[in-house]
């Protein structure tokens, strides 16, 4: 396949196995568009990498490889997550938990302990062997009866719940918190991958690459003009990282990355030597695995394992140089980003960058007279998607991932319903049944999300009009730049407050004791540069606000702020 004129960006939402979306949608898209950046989170992020290598395999045919993915899946697709053998009994029984059959659940708790539940039968066998010495009268032996039915089923599920308890409070954390590490396990069938194994071949598959030596890495990817980049997050530092990191801060373990990634991976990423005694190696590498990137991304809490790195804490004080190495978690990067739909920003883009989202069906959005189900949409029209819709939740459970949800994704959902960013963003609406933690959904299904995946793509291709999203984002981003020109202006003229300088007299008269290293022509040349943009605010003070006639611009805000890089 030949590559289009165009070019675009593209982001993708996190969400486990509502993943299967994407594929079709990426390759509607690579119809009309070449991807230059394409990031995202968890399995936005899977969807991020394999597009990367579909795109510098597109000679090779790789977009038509990304197509044949779904039929692959639907047939596959629990297989993909393998627990660890100590663990599969709790797998086993998360399962039920979804599939909400109290039976089915009561079966898998007393399938994955039997020896527990056989135990707990005890009480129950007392009772049998004693019901002929009480059973003098025909109300005790009812009694006796009902007591013992009541200990045949409490005991042996009592038993069998403590014991799982237990499982996962020892077990857990020794498996880095996650029933499963991507790894292939020995009890799997010959020819049955695990997700880790299978998305570094698929990678390489669908880019052309060998799939026997070094992976394709981002270095690899960047010779031919493609970037890559998704989230991850540093449960141990509590902040989001964007990778590859551009900081030269960690390192990770040969030995523990070769439990979660195929050996030639990692065999890739031993470039420079390694820390003294240690088996630790720099995690700064040129040409990064994008396996690696991924893997660090969809570490699902529970589900998949941690990823682990090591850093030295200099905060640390009368601690000696050994005992400052700590080992950080790397999580799942829809903790901190699920969306981040802010990658390969500019102020004035001169391509579009394109998000898939997913979003929850609610019936009562349908509109009278609509035949079917509206299961995607895109707001082309600048009415459209101005408000987020509401999610309801029931009980406790529901409440507390409520909480969970808005402290984690208020940030994305409101920048995603700006003008200049909406209309870019299309969302396809799953009900309680599709994606997520839905492990055991059948192929028809997975057929039909896929088959909203290709709509969304469609959708983008017909609607989406570039020079109407360039022009919304400039009526934003001028009165953002505007306001926040004011703002400097202002504070740059400000009087100061006692004992302290105006900014004018910062620039070249304060003495500094951070920083000394600037020259005096140095620090004329940066009190220049903001007297220049303090004489552009001022000029805007002196003139009309752009609030004069606010009616005619769009309703939704954006604020201009310093705010801290995660890549670094």
């Amino acid at each position: 396949m030949s590559a289009p004129e165009q070019s675009c960006d593209l982001v993708m939402k996190g969400g486990i196995t509502s993943g299967v979306v994407y594929p079709k949608a990426v390759v509607k898209l690579s119809h009309k568009y070449r991807f230059r950046n394409i990031g995202g989170t968890s399995a936005g992020a899977i969807a991020a990498v394999v597009t990367a290598a579909a795109e510098y395999g597109r000679a090779d045919g790789g977009f038509e490889k990304i197509e044949a993915l779904p039929k692959q899946l639907s047939a596959t697709l629990l297989e993909k997550f393998q627990p660890r053998p100590e663990l599969r009994p709790v797998f086993n029984l998360m399962l039920a938990v979804m599939s909400k059959s109290i039976a089915g659940t009561v079966l898998a708790l007393l399938k994955g302990y039997a020896m527990p539940a056989l135990a707990g039968l005890m009480p129950a066998v007392i009772v049998a062997i004693m019901i002929p010495l009480i059973s003098h009268s025909i109300p005790a032996t009812i009694l006796a009866v009902l007591l013992f039915l009541f200990l045949l089923v409490l005991f042996p599920v009592a038993t069998a719940c403590f014991v799982a308890a237990r499982d996962v409070a020892r077990r857990l954390p020794g498996a880095d918190y996650g029933l499963c590490n991507g790894m292939t396990q020995a009890y799997s069938p010959v020819g049955h991958p695990a997700l880790t194994e299978w998305l570094a071949d698929t990678i390489d598959l669908v880019a052309g690459h060998p799939t026997t030596g070094a992976p394709l890495g981002i270095r690899d990817l960047e010779m031919r003009g493609i970037t890559v980049r998704t989230v991850t997050t540093d449960i141990t530092s509590h902040r989001p990282y964007v990778l590859p990191m551009q900081n030269n801060l960690h390192y990770f373990s040969e030995r523990e990355f070769r439990t979660l990634f195929p050996g030639r991976v990692v065999d890739a990423m031993l470039t420079v030597p390694k820390q003294g005694s240690t088996d630790l190696y720099p995690f700064k590498i040129e040409n990064l695995p994008l396996v690696v990137l991924a893997r660090m991304s969809l570490s699902f809490p529970a589900l998949i394992s941690a990823v682990p790195l090591y850093r030295n804490d200099y905060t640390l004080v009368g601690v000696d140089d050994e005992h400052k190495l700590v080992r950080c978690m790397f999580s799942d990067g829809g903790l901190s980003s699920n969306f981040p739909v802010h990658f390969f920003d500019q102020f004035l883009p001169s391509r579009p960058t394109f998000g898939i989202s997913l979003g929850e069906y609610n019936p009562k959005r349908e509109k009278p007279g609509t035949t079917g189900e509206t299961r995607v949409v895109l707001p082309a029209r600048a009415t459209q998607g101005q408000l987020l819709p509401t999610r309801g939740f029931t009980g406790l459970i529901g409440f507390v991932f409520a909480l969970f949800d808005s402290a984690k994704d208020w940030q994305d959902s409101l920048q995603s319903i700006l003008a200049g960013y909406r209309e870019r963003i299309v969302t396809v609406n799953l009900k309680t049944e599709e994606g997520g933690l839905n492990l055991e959904m059948p192929p028809a299904r997975i057929t039909q999300l896929t088959g909203f995946g290709e709509i969304a793509g469609d959708l983008i291709n017909s609607d989406f009009d570039l020079n109407e999203h360039k022009w919304r984002r400039y009526l934003v981003e001028v009165r953002a730049l505007e306001e926040m020109l004011r703002d400097f202006a202002a504070a740059y003229a400000e009087a100061p407050e006692p004992g302290s300088l105006s900014y004018a007299a910062i620039a070249t008269e304060y003495s500094p004791s951070s920083y000394k290293e600037l020259t005096e022509e140095e620090r004329r040349v940066l009190r220049d540069r903001a007297e220049a943009i303090a004489a552009l605010g001022e000029k805007f003070r002196a003139s009309q606000p752009l609030d004069g006639f606010a009616d005619h611009l769009p309703t939704s805000r954006s604020r201009i702020r310093s705010v801290a890089r995660m890549d670094y």
